[in-house]
């Protein structure tokens, strides 16, 4: 209990703080983690911020998250309308577990990344989620919530460090075949849109 209110008081206090106006992309969002995001290749389309053009995501994991590293590279559009790439990495814990319906875990996560195009921005997230898992005949279904805040380095013209915050929420549905549909979101100071599958295999 005391840790949920902790962590609603920071992120209230986070998101309040005022944010960078950048055209470049960042990579921490949608953050796609879990307990037990799944190891493998992920492909998704998707929405970065601040942009509002497709792009796309590849995502690898050698083992499903709490354990390993995490990888991800993408191509997307930035708010200028010019190709940019995002690079990163992650890395995560366990906190346990919260009594409940479903016995729901919790992790942490942090990493580091590029959003690489006209400008650089480096971004140093850490944040908190909490997931679920239920099965309905031969699909599982595998929701979270969580929450994290980014230490963005701007690099380029007037150079600048900024903290900015978002809710993480998202839905990965596994199939018996090893075929999984993944569904990301990030709200707040960063919004964007992930949708796609971890590639059986």
């Amino acid at each position: 209990m005391r840790l949920s209110i902790l962590g609603a008081a920071c992120s209230l206090f986070i998101m309040s703080l005022p944010t960078q106006t950048s055209a470049q992309v960042v990579w921490d969002v949608p953050a796609l983690m879990r307990p037990g995001a799944p190891s493998g290749f992920s492909v998704l389309l998707l929405e970065a911020h601040p942009s509002d053009e497709l792009g796309v995501l590849a995502a690898w994991r050698r083992s499903p998250a709490p354990v390993g590293l995490g990888l991800r590279g993408g191509l997307a559009e930035d708010s200028r309308g010019d190709l940019a790439g995002l690079f990163g990495a992650d890395v995560s814990g366990s906190l346990g577990t919260l009594e409940g319906a479903g016995d729901p875990g919790v992790i942490w996560w942090t990493g580091a990344g590029l959003g690489v195009g006209d400008d650089v921005v480096i971004s140093f997230p850490l944040g908190l989620v909490i997931g679920w898992e239920a099965r309905e005949e031969s699909i599982t279904f595998m929701p979270y919530v969580g929450v994290h805040a980014s230490l963005d380095v701007f690099t380029g013209p007037g150079d600048d460090i900024d903290l900015d915050a978002s809710v993480d929420l998202g839905l990965d549905m596994g199939f018996g075949s090893d075929l999984m549909v993944r569904f990301g979101v990030a709200v707040g100071g960063r919004d964007a849109l992930g949708i796609g599958v971890r590639l059986p295999g």
